[in-house]
């Protein structure tokens, strides 16, 4: 088994600056050892070279004074710690750059980018596509790396200030793209409604990916167990990811950040390490400036109980940070990691349900999807995560057949394959949870006008835009079929909705208000109710879906209303019937999650402490007491154990279920159930 394969590694990323060459390697070393890291990842080359470098275009950091890479290097592997080193092409140091014009991005005016003397390069142009392999050439050569990990791989048209330039202008691009596509011009705008832009827009992935592999193909034909980290899973060993603040972001912070960039990989990629990057700074302009010592050890531990890798990431070296208030929770769960990462080792999780993750930057869909990760969490229901990509590939159904359960998310561009997949899994007898406009257009984005998803049991649609005063009416018949409504008569609804005509078997719940009035008092009552319905029943083959035909989970991701939760349980518990192999009565604020160790019995059940956030703020998180966990269980196991408090909890089996109690959690725990 390959290195990166053996176990979740405990890695440190130091973003080296140009005056941190200076610094003595042995008080280096000595503060990664602190942190009971065992892999480092280290910027060698690209904007900076931190080595002695013989290529004319490879700008040496000037305040290098001998090799300080290989001694580092050297002084890694003496103690045992993996060095991976980290390349960046998207910008190259003015000294070089200006007299190779033809290397560099251009706006649509023809200018360049020049930050801080490193000028934006083109992916098109010589130096990433040539210049930079004799980079890497170079160094896997000279040095015995234990991985590489590349930087900004793609079309950089944002500097760090969030200036957005356009898109790349340049004549290598235009040529490029012309021999791709057969357009003579090169789209100005990202508009998705432009068939120019759409086929730009796969121009970029594939230019991308071709040259991201001639990349690895370089480097492994040198050394093929030099292990190839990066921002994709296509041709990469290591998927890395990163859990970081932005003053740009929506507000408040999620969450679950951590736990969906693991979970994605782990249920979408089987074999692939996932390093996810607990950053340290709030933001590019704020690099010295640290987030909450509590969020960074909500980031870790999230890592840590689904399985990645925990991993840190700060700018300069952990010798000269000026905020250091969350170093002691860091030591502390790395510390923890490594005296039990056998257990954290080659397990897989128990979930039954599987959410698609949406691998598209339309922000409602993530909105949609946050919403639903929101409600899974906050009511213990197991998930894994699927990104959308992997329902094209070949394996796809046979990963969906591994769940009870699939939801999509307002998964609105679908391609023909897709749907396909997900129609015969519910045929074959598997059950769907689907919202918003879901399968409504194809993969590039064009509506097509119809729910393409036959097994959802819709004829046809018309497309209700956002009003205000619209609701659903939960009516007689409804809560006979769904619990918890017993107080509740209606939910609202603020967004677009579709208007479905259903197929003769399928089931309508929920009456749609189109829309009443809301002002004056005198006039707050309503006057319209229809039966277009606001969740949909059908079955299909031998399988069940349910549809609620708008976007319910962004509902939830903006204002939390307890009506759209419970409208969502109704439709998992109650329409579809799914029942949780793990039972626990605890708050909303603890997460959960199960897992098995691969080749044995061995259970372990995981609770994260989310009670901290108030608003923008992570405080320390209010100790949570007497959780309660039934668990179903074939056999009864010999003993059932806490990890970060360390002793034996008592537990009752009885007609085959497990359940004991926790009486109280801090930030994290994991208890054991051993068979």
């Amino acid at each position: 088994m390959v290195w990166w394969q053996e176990k979740p590694m405990r890695l440190i990323q130091t973003n080296l600056r140009e005056i941190d060459a200076t610094l003595d390697v042995d008080t280096y070393m000595q503060s990664l050892e602190k942190f009971s890291a065992n892999a480092l990842l280290f910027n060698v080359g690209g904007i900076a070279a931190n080595y002695p470098s013989e290529l004319k275009y490879h700008y040496v950091n000037p305040f290098l004074k001998d090799d300080f890479t290989g001694k580092v290097i050297e002084r890694a592997h003496e103690k045992g710690m993996k060095f991976i080193a980290r390349f960046d092409f998207s910008r190259l140091n003015e000294v070089h750059a200006l007299s190779n014009p033809d290397w560099l991005y251009r706006s649509a005016e023809g200018n360049i980018v020049n930050y801080n003397g490193q000028v934006h390069t083109c992916i098109n142009g010589y130096y990433q596509q040539e210049y930079s392999l004799k980079i890497l050439k170079e160094v896997v050569e000279k040095y015995p790396v234990d991985g590489v990990f590349f930087n900004m791989i793609g079309y950089v048209t944002m500097d760090y200030s969030y200036n957005f330039h356009g898109i790349c202008q340049c004549d290598n691009c235009l040529r490029r793209f012309t021999e791709f596509a057969g357009h003579d011009r090169l789209p100005l705008k990202a508009d998705p409604n432009d068939p120019v832009f759409r086929d730009y827009a796969q121009f970029c992935i594939e230019t991308v990916k071709e040259l991201f592999d001639r990349r690895v193909t370089l480097v492994k034909n040198i050394n093929p167990n030099i292990a190839i980290s990066n921002y994709t899973h296509t041709n990469a060993d290591i998927y890395r990811k990163e859990s970081g603040s932005c003053m740009y972001f929506p507000l408040p912070e999620c969450n679950y950040s951590a736990t969906e960039n693991v979970r994605t990989v782990t249920g979408s990629w089987e074999g692939m390490a996932v390093s996810n990057a607990a950053v340290h700074f709030v933001d590019f302009a704020m690099r010295h400036s640290a987030v909450s010592p509590h969020l960074t050890a909500l980031r870790l531990v999230q890592n840590l109980v689904n399985g990645g890798w925990l991993d840190y990431y700060v700018i300069g070296t952990l010798v000269n940070q000026d905020d250091r208030l969350c170093f002691d929770l860091v030591k502390d769960i790395y510390r923890f990691h490594k005296e039990h990462e056998h257990y954290y080792t080659n397990f897989q999780s128990l979930a039954e349900v599987c959410l698609v993750a949406p691998d598209t930057k339309r922000p409602d869909s993530k909105k949609e999807f946050n919403g639903i990760v929101r409600m899974l969490s906050e009511n213990h229901i197991q998930y894994n995560l699927l990104n959308e990509s992997v329902l094209e590939s070949p394996e796809a159904f046979e990963k969906l057949q591994r769940y009870k359960l699939i939801i999509l998310a307002d998964l609105k561009n679908m391609s023909d394959v897709a749907v396909a997949t997900v129609d015969r899994y519910v045929e074959q007898g598997g059950k769907l949870l689907v919202t918003g406009m879901t399968s409504t257009s194809d993969k590039k984005g064009r509506p097509l006008g119809q729910v393409r998803l036959k097994s959802l049991g819709v004829k046809d649609f018309t497309h209700k835009p956002k009003t205000q005063g619209a609701y659903y009416r939960i009516r007689e018949g409804d809560k006979s079929k769904m619990n918890g409504f017993e107080s509740l008569d209606l939910v609202y609804l603020n967004g677009d909705a579709l208007e479905c005509k259903l197929e003769d078997d399928a089931k309508g719940f929920l009456g749609l208000i189109p829309s009443c009035m809301f002002g004056p008092p005198e006039k707050c009552y309503i006057t319209e109710e229809t039966d277009t319905p606001g969740l949909i029943f059908n079955r299909y083959g031998k399988g069940e879906t349910a549809y609620i035909p708008w976007g319910l989970g962004a509902h939830y991701e903006k204002m939390s209303n307890h009506g759209h939760a419970r409208v969502f349980l109704a439709k998992l518990r109650d329409v579809l019937g799914h029942r949780e192999q793990l039972e626990v009565t605890a708050s909303p604020l603890v997460e959960i999650s199960l897992h098995e160790a691969r080749g044995s019995s061995r259970r372990l059940v995981s609770a994260v402490n989310v009670s901290g956030q108030l608003g923008t703020a992570f405080h320390e998180p209010l100790p949570i007491r007497n959780i309660h966990f039934s668990l179903k269980a074939e056999r009864e196991p010999s003993r059932v154990h806490a990890l970060r408090r360390s002793g034996d909890i008592p537990f009752v089996y009885n007609d085959g279920q497990v359940s004991f109690s926790l009486g109280e959690l801090d930030l994290f725990e994991t208890i054991v159930l051993e068979d």
